[in-house]
């Protein structure tokens, strides 16, 4: 290099720094905007690449106050200082009621953590259920509740890769609308909005945009959530894959159970448990499931007696630690699929449905004081009800099936006449057996009698 004139080794430095403009801008080459301000797929040199794919890239701060302490915490680069600040923020306006507030400073949250799912987690929840239970009308209290679900969604639409972000989405369409104290209304909200000028007497496009129920809305969820599991490979962290699997079949048995709770006794009802039992053996039992170390061998909960005896066969060639068959059973203990494969399979009889239909009809009677057909239907009711459960006995253990039974039984006992008793044991009555086992459990199955009583469909 001494050897160089002054001109040469200008030319060799000017030949390496052209040399290392090229990794410099394959790596470093600013991506496209695309339409919408999002960046266009591919486009952009290595690192843009990987932020998109990863979803790191940021270009905004969010809607702070220029002339606000959190700003300035920004611009000396105490981001992480000035969130915490946000979070306090927001907090103290939950605490004021200061709603417009609130929902300026979220924003501002999910702006600077993007990518941190605890934020998405945490305000949409606190939206769906802790700022929806401050107001007093119920369409009130719904708007809220559309709010935090609508939360989860644009965190789902930054966070594609997530998969509780999808199963946020599902449990809140799921559970805070056809559970809460309000599902009636709820229910009927979702499917017509209580803002009929804004959504022409049909539902919220953005929740709803199919005009389906809210347990098969929450169904697709939960499909998508599993779905993201296999398509990135990315692991959730709410719960047991084995458990976060089933909430597609579960949410299809919720819908049943819905329709029957909402007096629905057709073929609609029927088929709908049908389906949940072909769902929940042909889909979710069929899917092999890795069992832990040191067995490691994938299982799956729907085993037939051909197929169990074949991996006890097999496991009497392994060790104690890497048999199968008790991982099965633990795995469907911990599923409890055996319960739900039976309760699906029952649901789906015509004689249970006629029982369900027989016991609402009758407690519909009894609640307009035809106390003589009433009494009959509910005694009808209850005999096919004590038939299904004699043939699967499983039921009898099961509280929703416990609760049903008891509460037919005290309409059935306001339906007789004063002078009229209650057969005796000698005589014996439906589900006697249920009544006398379950003495201990009246005074909550009484309130929930009162609350139907109550309550205006």
């Amino acid at each position: 290099m001494n050897n160089f004139t002054l001109l040469q080794r200008k030319m060799v430095y000017l030949g390496g720094v052209i040399v290392l403009l090229i990794p410099i801008t394959w790596l470093g080459l600013p991506p496209e905007p695309a339409p919408g301000g999002r960046i266009e797929p591919g486009s952009g040199g290595k690192l843009a690449q990987e932020r998109a794919y990863y979803e790191l890239g940021e270009a905004s701060l969010g809607n702070v106050d220029p002339a606000s302490s959190t700003m300035n915490l920004l611009l000396l680069g105490f981001r992480g200082v000035a969130t915490s600040s946000l979070w306090m923020d927001a907090q103290k306006q939950q605490k004021a009621k200061d709603w417009s507030g609130l929902r300026a400073t979220t924003d501002s949250i999910i702006l600077l953590q993007p990518h941190f799912l605890k934020v998405w987690h945490f305000q949409g929840w606190n939206m769906a259920y802790n700022v929806s239970a401050e107001w007093d009308l119920v369409a009130d209290r719904y708007y809220w509740v559309k709010e935090g679900i609508k939360f989860f969604m644009r965190g789902k639409e930054r966070n594609e890769k997530y998969p509780e972000l999808y199963w946020y989405i599902g449990d809140a369409c799921g559970k805070k609308i056809g559970r809460s104290d309000e599902w009636v209304q709820f229910r009927k909200f979702f499917m017509v909005d209580p803002d009929t000028e804004r959504f022409l007497s049909g539902p919220d496009t953005d929740l709803n945009p199919s005009r389906m129920d809210n347990y098969l809305v929450a169904k697709t969820w939960f499909e998508k959530s599993n779905k993201t599991i296999d398509d990135y490979g990315h692991m959730e962290h709410i719960m047991a894959e084995i458990l976060f699997r089933s909430y597609p079949q579960r949410a299809q048995m919720d819908f049943a159970t819905a329709l029957q709770r909402d007096g629905q006794f057709d073929e609609v009802a029927r088929v709908a448990w049908e389906e949940a039992f072909q769902e929940w053996t042909e889909i979710y039992g069929a899917r092999y499931y890795p069992s832990p170390p040191p067995a490691e061998e994938p299982v799956k909960l729907e085993v037939s007696e051909e197929e169990l005896e074949q991996i006890r066969k097999a496991d009497a060639q392994r060790p104690p630690e890497k048999q199968l068959e008790g991982w099965i059973k633990r795995f469907q203990d911990m599923t409890n699929y055996r319960f739900w494969r039976v309760r699906a399979k029952v649901e789906s009889e015509a004689t249970m449905a006629d029982a369900h239909r027989l016991l609402y009809e009758g407690e519909q009677r009894a609640k307009a004081a035809d106390y003589v057909e009433a009494q009959d239907k509910l005694w009808n009711g209850m005999t096919k009800l004590e038939e299904m459960l004699d043939k699967y006995t499983d039921l009898k253990d099961d509280d929703s099936t416990i609760e049903e039974a008891l509460i037919a039984q005290l309409f059935w006992r306001d339906c007789l006449d004063i002078e009229e008793k209650v057969p005796d044991e000698a005589e014996g009555y439906p589900l006697q057996e249920l009544w006398n086992k379950h003495q201990v459990r009246l005074p909550s199955i009484k309130d929930e009698k009162a609350r139907r009583q109550r309550a205006v469909r």
